[in-house]
């Protein structure tokens, strides 16, 4: 399948995320799905509040698990939904759409507005808005302006 765009909706019939891509293979002998160019848009209350986009992407038919390969970016849009608040750079991530959770063991460089904090391995709780950093972390920040 080329150029597809797939909405899993919640109870109400809310867009809870889309995933959309360049290019879709199902193998029926393994029951797995191979995306190329996965882009994926987490929703609350029909707002798109994160974003995660890799090179490649495996699932199973349900899509219960998705295996994010290659260079992943996941960034987190402020209220206007235009904006970034935040973006976590990094490599090979296990998304659960439904738990709305993403987690890798790879090195990650978090971007955000105070600075860049780099890591290795991540633990991203979408719908809490809530990041734990799992080991070697460390940051550079910029210090506020003064009045």
């Amino acid at each position: 399948m080329e150029e597809f765009t797939l909405t899993l909706m919640d109870q109400e019939g809310l867009p809870l995320y889309r995933l959309e891509g360049t290019h879709m293979v199902h193998y029926p002998a393994t029951d797995t799905v191979e995306v190329t160019a996965p882009h994926a848009v987490f929703y609350h209350q029909v707002v798109p509040r994160w974003e995660v986009v890799a090179e490649r992407g495996l699932t199973n038919s349900q899509g219960d698990e998705i295996y994010l390969l290659g260079e992943v970016v996941i960034r987190q849009f402020g209220a206007d939904a235009k904006t970034n608040k935040m973006k976590i750079l990094t490599q090979d991530v296990r998304v659960e759409p439904r738990a709305e959770y993403a987690e890798t063991n790879q090195p990650v460089t978090l971007l955000n507005n105070l600075g860049k904090t780099h890591a290795v391995g991540a633990q991203v709780y979408l719908k809490e808005e809530r990041i734990e950093l799992l080991s070697q972390v460390r940051g550079d920040y910029e210090p506020a302006p003064r009045p």
